[in-house]
């Protein structure tokens, strides 16, 4: 028997990429939008995506930053 996992978002894993190499990264969904040339309702998914996850927090007027542990 075969398992499929879920397809990995290019975006995602991009984005995913961006705050592991920058620690310090903040970014608003219209940044994201612009760094990855998506619109700005996937940018919002895609942050919400990793908030979900564990990796990001979301602060006061919608900035995105890494949890630091």
């Amino acid at each position: 028997m075969v398992t499929l996992s879920a397809p990995v978002d290019a975006d995602l894993l991009r984005l995913r990429t961006e705050f592991f190499g920058m620690p310090g990264l903040c970014l608003t969904a219209r940044q994201v939008a612009r760094l990855l040339s998506v619109r700005e309702p996937k940018a919002s998914v895609l942050l919400e995506a990793l908030v979900d996850e564990g990796l990001l927090v979301r602060h006061a007027g919608g900035l995105y930053r890494r949890v630091v542990r």
